[in-house]
């Protein structure tokens, strides 16, 4: 069937802020009928680092796997997320700028735990090492404290209450700005997207000035398909992405547990459109 899904190319796991191994997501990958996936975590690669194990799942189960990340960047307040695909992850540079990131995020998870300190909610770092089974320490992870603490009554609970814009407990993460991250996927001769442009805002006008902007640093690609999309949505954004030249990218954003109205591989590239983006890379 042309419209079958047969990429997932939005995926994360226990090393940023999702509940499956590596191994773990591909099986399932495999078992749902997918034959491409991409592991995508935030800010990370280190699911990824052992590349004899990522060739043997491949071989095991049968499925490509794409070494991609997920890169947390904020701009005017907003945040905003780019995709890497096809990373050289010997690049030193961008490793460099990944260790530079973990600083911003640890910085922010220090003031994180003061404020909740300050509203007599505590969780210590100590807690926050134990529930981690990666490196990086997400607010999925303070989440997960906070319920089994009795904080909070479910994780969405400590997101709308705390952790999320808005909450007694939020901290913006310094600045890290969309641009930085094109720029250093660019230069690792990674495939660069932006996911989830509705993510970012409904104002499909700021959303295009900043298509534009980073154009200029070499963005190729649009996250048009993604879970939480419309067909309204989708077809808004696949006519940014024609205007403009760029390749369509899509997947399910899963998480496992940590966002269980998701399913792997419910969103994605069909066929067609995976072999669209695999001839851009060509002409890259």
């Amino acid at each position: 069937m042309e419209n079958k899904v047969i990429a997932d190319l939005h995926t994360h796991t226990v090393n940023s802020d999702g509940t499956y191994t590596v191994e773990e997501l591909v099986k399932k990958a495999s078992e749902k009928g997918l034959k491409v996936l991409a592991v995508t975590d935030h800010d990370t690669i280190d699911g990824l680092r052992d590349d004899e194990k990522i060739k043997e799942y491949e071989k095991k189960y049968g499925i490509e796997i794409i070494r991609g990340i997920e890169m947390s960047c904020n701009l005017d307040g907003k945040d905003v997320h780019i995709l890497g695909y096809f990373l050289n992850l010997q690049d030193k540079e961008f490793l460099s700028q990944l260790d530079r990131i973990a600083e911003i995020r640890n910085e922010r998870n220090e003031k994180i735990i003061k404020k909740l300190a300050d509203l007599n909610l505590p969780v210590t770092m100590e807690e926050l090492n134990e529930t981690v089974q990666g490196n990086v320490i997400s607010k999925a992870h303070f989440a997960e404290i906070m319920l089994k603490k009795g904080y909070v009554s479910c994780k969405s609970d400590a997101f709308k209450n705390y952790l999320g814009k808005g909450g007694a407990a939020f901290v913006e993460k310094r600045d890290y700005k969309p641009v930085s991250a094109v720029d250093i996927l660019v230069k690792n001769g990674a495939f660069v997207s932006l996911a989830h442009p509705k993510l970012i805002t409904e104002d499909t006008d700021y959303v295009e000035r900043l298509i534009k902007d980073l154009i200029k640093h070499g963005l190729k690609g649009l996250e048009v398909n993604y879970y939480s999309f419309s067909e309204k949505d989708r077809e808004v954004y696949r006519k940014l992405a024609e205007k403009y030249n760029l390749i369509i990218t899509g997947g399910s954003d899963f998480h496992g547990g940590n966002r269980v109205e998701v399913s792997l591989g419910d969103t994605g590239l069909n066929s067609s459109e995976y072999e669209n983006l695999k001839k851009s890379l060509k002409i890259m």
